[in-house]
């Protein structure tokens, strides 16, 4: 649904050809996000994301000429990518073997919810529900319980984690000369999110406590006049340049042991004078002070500090709604970053224009439509 799609939008900025295969009824994430005009297109927030820069071709697996209209793409293909739960790819033929049996230098990755083995592997799930099963939900707990994050984090993680097996597994086709078979599972992905609680919990066999808002002395989230701040005090040295930034002066030059002795009454007056001023006011304040702290900003907030700007973290692409920004690699080489191609396609858009690279011609792709085997735009 989003992380093999978002590992083959990765791949498309470093400019992969990407043939997305679709349903007839579409990619799940077509109809989320935006007006009705938006939706009734398939152009969706949530599709248009992660699908700009890709082709977009219509092919019913379910039937025995879909599955081998696939397979015939995969004879020419450097990557596959499919983000199923296991066996499903086996069921309609298209699995690592049968691929492989033709094309034995094609990278074949596997996305699904446990993973293609174990006890959980036959299981499915979305990025909701390996919240839950992987331990991710047990150390964000707050209020009435353990709670998830406001967006699908670990299908964008599986995504990001894909995109790097899959260029290890390029890197060692190299070197062998033989195709590799990747098998991703986002409870694995998670559970590296989670590196050292993951490691304390495998080695005492003893779960890690929930996190909280606030870990120590001038180490976590305050209350400010509109909103809140982060201060990460972790150190002495840190504690002091967040005093002084904040006009606490009499403390900003204690010691450590009289800060220690201390505490109680100085985190009464940073609460005190937080409060005193907006976030973003505080906010310029640790700025300009160097201070290892920051407002606690929405999206918009963010891109209004023109940051992302800088950074060349979204860029400009179009569909037939209308024009999207849509982020970039999110990282810079040589002072570049990499962006998408600039059009997101409708459902089918490229399906004429693949098949008839394929070698069909009008008349086989008009009666693959009258069988219902695919859809064009």
């Amino acid at each position: 649904m989003l992380a093999g799609p978002y590992c083959t939008y990765q791949l498309a900025l470093l400019g992969a050809e990407v043939i997305k295969v679709e349903s007839p009824r579409g990619d799940m994430t077509r109809p989320w996000g935006g007006d009705e005009e938006q939706i009734a297109m398939g152009l969706g927030t949530g599709f248009v994301a992660q699908n700009a820069g890709k082709r977009s071709v219509v092919i019913d697996i379910t039937t025995e000429r879909g599955a081998l209209l696939v397979s015939e793409l995969a004879k020419q293909a450097d990557i596959f990518v499919e983000n199923y739960r296991p066996g499903t790819m086996q069921d309609h033929g298209l699995d690592y073997d049968s691929l492989a049996a033709d094309n034995p230098e094609l990278i074949y990755l596997s996305i699904s919810a446990f993973g293609q083995n174990g006890p959980m592997g036959h299981r499915p799930g979305f990025d909701d529900v390996i919240q839950a099963t992987s331990g991710f939900m047990s150390i964000n707990e707050r209020g009435d319980g353990p709670i998830r994050t406001g967006g699908p984090v670990l299908d964008y993680a599986t995504g990001m984690h894909s995109t790097s097996a899959v260029l290890a597994a390029v890197l060692l086709r190299q070197q062998t000369g033989q195709g590799q078979r990747i098998d991703i599972a986002m409870q694995d992905v998670t559970m590296l999110l989670m590196n050292r609680h993951t490691s304390i919990a495998a080695t005492t066999g003893v779960a890690v406590p929930p996190g909280a808002n606030r870990d120590g002395p001038m180490l976590g989230r305050y209350r400010a006049k509109d909103g809140y701040v982060m201060l990460a005090g972790y150190r002495a040295s840190h504690q002091r340049g967040i005093l002084k930034a904040i006009g606490l002066m009499e403390f900003a030059s204690f010691s450590t042991a009289q800060l220690m002795a201390q505490m109680p009454q100085i985190e009464a007056k940073v609460e005190e004078v937080l409060q005193q001023k907006t976030v973003a006011q505080w906010d310029v304040i640790f700025s300009d002070s160097g201070v290892v702290a920051g407002g606690v900003k929405d999206l918009v907030e963010v891109f209004e500090t023109g940051q992302p700007e800088a950074r060349g973290l979204t860029t400009k692409v179009e569909s037939a709604y209308g024009e999207h920004q849509v982020t970039s690699a999110g990282y810079r080489i040589n002072d570049v970053t990499f962006e998408p191609g600039t059009h997101v396609p409708v459902l089918g858009e490229h399906t004429n224009e693949v098949l008839t690279a394929l070698g069909y011609s009008e008349s086989d792709i008009a009666s693959l439509v009258d069988q219902q085997v695919i859809a064009t735009k």
